[in-house]
């Protein structure tokens, strides 16, 4: 956390602000008290989303369905103005640490603090669910330690983000390691997906990392749908039940009624003493340090210092992290890239272990890829429990395709544009005429549609009189599937007897699209229509185009 600034407000509502706990993708985030002395943590909503009234009103939806969520194992929505300008809500303040940085610091969970923790989770998402929400956002980071249990923050709000503008900029709700399949390749999301991060979420606790490893987003995705997750190091009492809870179809997940009923059955439910000693001392620092957190000079104590572990491998998939809404900690930890230290010992229920039942609670899917030489190349160090031949890089490329088909609005965009330099033909490959003009019968407007690898997409291409160099016009082209847009500018870089050459540049919001740079080559048929295509790292994107009226 760090004091407020000149640009930062005094006052939310009822709240005077004694710092700054974050910012991300929904807004800055503020340590707030009222007048009866209550800790909260006030979300202001980011200025470009004040303007959009769609999402005024799916957050005050949200909101009002957030605010009903109850239970011991949620941070409560207690206040909002989604009328304010700029909106805002403030939520419980935990003086806590999330699960990310435990793991990360303390190492992974012993049995009896793992047991915990999905009791916890499974009680959580049945209030959630309760309410008539689905997370869709459940991942270590958004999981709070506290004395009694965990507690879960950003309920309902990520649905009013993803049903919102974000969406159109491509800042897709989701991190890739505890993302569901129907999430990945755009099925229809309900509670059984929050069941499916639960499951991540706890092999991470067990072992230090997620279920599906750590990678490439493209591996991650493609694990998640495609290879069943590894189970290694999960205790055998809970693996069962883990495993159901990771089922592809989710159909056959368990519901969090069947979970907690299951837990129970495993081991009854106890708070007492689940967090060892030195997690302990660190939530109780950071409850100390909020007690005497303005009392004279603005000074931030170490426990509640945001750390410096903000290595999210999320460029794509979502916006910059959330900061935790309901915690004393600004920063977030990587979910699934964590040096494992020696597990969290003592407390009841760390004993041998026993093997547990196998759940069988609906129909089971399998998922076989539709090749395996379309599987992704390892980019990155394995986790130590995978095994398999690596396959060549260029692999990732083709995984790229078949994700991208699904997944409708994500876009690789990051992944893609890291090896367009060394891929895409540009103009420079041909030398250009000094002084070349366009030819007249290029000019005017160009309507039609072109197919890469990706899909299909309708193109406008409008074209006026120019030379070599100059700007001759401007195009865009929108997704079928994706509805997404992409407006560019036309530089004429080359002049030929049979083609000529364009030069893009983005125009405008550019969000999800990649085509800075990217060359297009046209032709003039006899017939007078127009070839077009635009070369990319993913396939060129090709089609006819015809000239209006």
């Amino acid at each position: 956390m760090r004091p407020l600034d000149a640009a930062d407000p005094a006052r939310i509502g009822e709240y005077r602000l004694l710092g700054v706990l974050g910012a991300g993708g929904m807004g800055r985030v503020y340590l707030g008290r009222n007048a009866g002395g209550r800790t909260v943590a006030v979300k202001v909503i980011r200025p470009d989303l004040v303007g959009d009234n769609e999402f005024r009103v799916r957050f005050g939806r949200e909101v009002a369905a957030a605010r009903r969520v109850g239970g011991a194992f949620t941070a409560p929505v207690l206040d909002a103005d989604v009328e304010a300008n700029p909106p805002w809500l403030a939520t419980g303040y935990v003086a806590g640490f999330s699960l990310a940085e435990a793991v990360e610091t303390y190492g992974p969970f012993a049995e009896n603090a793992l047991l915990v923790l999905a009791h916890g989770l499974a009680e959580a998402l049945l209030a959630v669910h309760a309410a008539g929400l689905v997370h869709r956002d459940l991942k270590p980071s958004n999981v709070l330690l506290a004395l009694d249990g965990p507690k879960v923050i950003d309920f309902g709000i990520a649905r009013a983000i993803e049903d919102s503008r974000l969406t159109t900029t491509g800042k897709v709700i989701g991190s890739p390691g505890f993302m569901c399949p129907e999430q990945v390749t755009g099925a229809t999301f309900g509670p059984a997906g929050d069941v499916f991060a639960l499951g991540g979420v706890l092999v991470f606790a067990a072992t230090g990392q997620g279920p599906f490893g750590a990678g490439e987003m493209v591996q991650m995705l493609w694990r998640v749908v495609y290879e069943e997750p590894y189970l290694d190091g999960v205790p055998e009492r809970l693996r069962p039940l883990i495993a159901a809870c990771l089922t592809k179809d989710p159909a056959g997940r368990p519901t969090p009624h069947q979970l907690r009923a299951a837990l129970t059955e495993i081991a009854p439910p106890t708070r007492a003493g689940w967090l060892p000693g030195p997690a302990l001392e660190e939530v109780s620092r950071r409850a100390v340090a909020l007690l005497d957190l303005d009392s004279g000079p603005f000074d931030v104590p170490h426990a509640l210092t945001a750390t410096d572990t903000d290595r999210a491998a999320e460029t794509v998939v979502r916006p910059a992290t959330e900061p935790h809404a309901a915690t004393g900690t600004g920063g977030s930890t990587t979910e699934h890239d964590v040096t494992v230290r020696s597990s969290w010992q003592g407390g009841p229920g760390a004993g041998p272990q026993a093997a547990g039942p196998a759940y069988h609670l609906g129909p089971q899917h399998n998922s076989s890829p539709p090749s395996d030489a379309h599987r992704p190349a390892d980019t990155a160090p394995p986790a130590p429990r995978r095994t398999g031949h690596r396959r060549p890089a260029l692999i990732a490329a083709v995984v790229v395709i078949c994700l991208a088909v699904a997944l409708g609005a994500f876009a690789i965009t990051s992944y893609v544009t890291r090896d367009r330099a060394e891929t895409t033909t540009t103009a420079a490959d041909t030398p250009a005429e000094p002084g070349a003009e366009l030819p007249g019968e290029y000019i005017g407007e160009w309507k039609g549609a072109a197919k890469d690898t990706l899909g299909t997409y309708d193109i406008v291409l409008t074209l006026y009189a120019g030379t070599v160099g100059d700007q001759v016009g401007e195009s865009t082209n929108t997704g079928r599937v994706a509805g997404l847009s992409c407006g560019r500018t036309e530089t004429l870089t080359a002049v030929e007897p049979d083609k000529i050459t364009l030069s893009a540049q983005l125009a405008g919001d550019s969000g999800l699209c990649n085509d800075e740079g990217a060359t297009t080559e046209l032709t003039v048929h006899p017939d007078g229509s127009l070839s077009y295509r635009t070369r990319g790292v993913l396939g060129d994107m090709e089609g006819t185009l015809t000239k209006t009226p």
